[in-house]
Formats: C-alpha cells, structure tokens, sequence
C-alpha cells in the first residue's frame, strides 16, 4: 500500500534529534514526491512575510504557510493585474532534477489553485458578496485563474519531464459542508474545474484534488469530472467508509488519518490500532494511499510520529 508522510518543520526538527538523517523523505521513505511548481514561500525568506507572484501579501509565515493581509483586487475589476509567469525554465529544471534523482517514486506536481486563488486575491468576504454583487467580475476572475492553470499544465505536458500526476489545492469545505452553497460552486467553480482536470487527463497526468473539510455533496460531480484522487478525506469531517463504499471503484482516496484529533491526542498504541484499522477499511481492493489526512503538525508528539511512521512502513502485517 503506498504512503506519503509529511511533517513541518519543527516535528522534523525534534525527529532528527533522536534520529540521524537529512532527507525527512527519505528516513520515511514516501512512495510519492508531491512537488510545487513554484514553492508558495520563497527559499531565501527575510522575516515572516512575502508578496507573493499573484501580488498577495502574506504574514505569519514560518512553520505554516501563514495567511494573507493584503488582497490585491481592491475593487471588482482586473484592470491593472497581470498573470504571473506560468511555469518558468528554473520550475523546469527543479522537476526535471527531482525526476532523474528519484527516478523510481510517483513524481506529482501541484498546479496552483482555483477559488482559493480567488479569495487570496479578492479576500474571502468579498468574493462570496461579489458572487451576487458582481457575477461578470467573479466569471471573469474564475476565467483568468483556469488560463493560468491551463497554460501550467501544458507547459509541464510539453517539458515532458516525466511526471506521473498533477494537483489543485482548493478548499472548498469546512467542518460541516461547503463553504458556499452548492448552487453557487456549480455555477461559479464547477466549470472551470472541469476545464482544468479535462486538460490534466487529456495531456496524460492523473489527476488528484485536494480540499480540506466535508466536501461529500459535490464528490460525485469530482469523479464525474474526471478527479481520481481525493486528499485529504479527513475522518473528522467525513463518513471515509461511506465515500470508500459509493466511489471506492473509481476514486483514489488518500489521507484518511486524523490529524485534529487522532495523531495530536491518542496514545502511541491508539494510533497503531486505528492506522491499522483505516489501512483495512480503506485499502480493501486498493484505491488508497495512506497519509496523515494534513500532515504531522508540531503539536503531534514525537512517539505519536513514530507510532504512525512505524505501521505505515511495515503494512504487510497489517
């Protein structure tokens, strides 16, 4: 069963003072390289803020990506805002290198984004009055963003690089549904979704989305649009085993491990028992990578890491 096991910083930090390594990657040695593009935070990162490529200010950032403080679509027009660089030859040449030094892994790339994009630019509040304040603007802003994603995609496909998926990162959930109606991500988000993964698989990448929260009402409109791996499936927010049960035949599911509640909060034995219970629900037939539904946080403790860390490595006994 494959896995990917991800931790920030400071988890990796504390792990590597009990453990000699350099590569968190490696020491776990994760079946699956998911890369960015263009890496949100820049490398060389003075203090704890950035602008980044799209013009958003973002602070706080250091172990987490932080959050946005300056939104640069003051007002419901584009005039003036240009798109960024869709891939250029140093986001090539970094792939290209990662492909040749890990020539056996599952090399997946993350595009950028789509109503995330949207809101980081607008700012969420907006955005959602926009939506009924200024439909054409939101059209608009939707369409501009796709254009961007489109021209990734076929930038990477011509590059030929050798990358088996891509990503879109776009949360649309929270812990008790869609962040905005369902009506309105047909009209609004929907489409220009089905452009996006219509040009992932027609260039030959799978495609994978991930979006956090209970996103259950528009699963079967993601398969239907040609999604074939969902992350994170957070049990915390999700019924996994009903959305196994209904999509397991034609749906990747990947995460699946707690990370609000169970990784933070539960013994090392505790772990143990329910990764090995998720690894059996869940990867019945296949159709599943096992993964901390959003990575290992620093408030998971160093034993509950290892816990976890261990039964991922060792699955066959499962």
């Amino acid at each position: 069963m494959p896995y990917l096991i991800r931790a920030d910083v400071l988890l990796i930090q504390k792990l590597q003072q009990r453990f000699s390594f350099s590569d968190f990657s490696r020491f776990v040695d994760n079946y699956i390289m998911w890369e960015e593009v263009v890496p949100n935070i820049p490398a060389d990162l003075q203090g704890d803020r950035y602008t980044d490529m799209w013009g958003a200010t973002w602070a706080d950032v250091g172990v987490t990506r932080g959050y946005v403080i300056h939104h640069p679509l003051q007002a419901p027009t584009l005039k003036g805002h240009a798109l960024p660089d869709s891939c250029p030859d140093e986001a090539i040449d970094r792939l290209r290198r990662l492909r040749q030094q890990k020539a056996d892994r599952f090399l997946l790339v993350k595009l950028g984004d789509l109503f995330e994009r949207a809101h980081f630019l607008r700012g969420m509040e907006q955005l959602m009055m926009d939506m009924y304040d200024h439909p054409s603007f939101v059209e608009a802003l939707f369409e501009r963003i796709t254009a961007y994603n489109l021209s990734v995609i076929n930038r990477l496909a011509d590059a030929n690089i050798g990358i088996d998926g891509l990503s879109l990162s776009d949360d649309y959930g929270w812990q008790r549904g869609l962040l905005i109606s369902p009506s309105m991500w047909r009209r609004f988000v929907k489409p220009h979704l089905q452009a996006i993964f219509g040009c992932i698989r027609d260039r030959g990448f799978h495609a994978l989305l991930h979006s956090d929260g209970d996103i259950s009402p528009v699963v079967r409109e993601l398969v239907d649009m040609g999604v074939e791996v969902l992350h994170p499936v957070q049990p915390e927010v999700m019924d996994t085993l009903t959305i196994k049960q209904e999509y397991g035949s034609v749906l990747t599911l990947f995460g699946g491990i707690g990370t609000q509640y169970t990784l933070p909060h539960s013994s090392p034995v505790e772990i143990k028992s329910q990764v090995r219970a998720v690894c059996r629900a869940l990867g019945t037939g296949g159709g599943f990578i096992l993964a901390p539904g959003l990575g290992m946080n620093h408030d998971v403790p160093v034993e509950n890491a290892l816990a976890f860390i261990e039964v991922a490595m060792n699955q066959r006994t499962v």
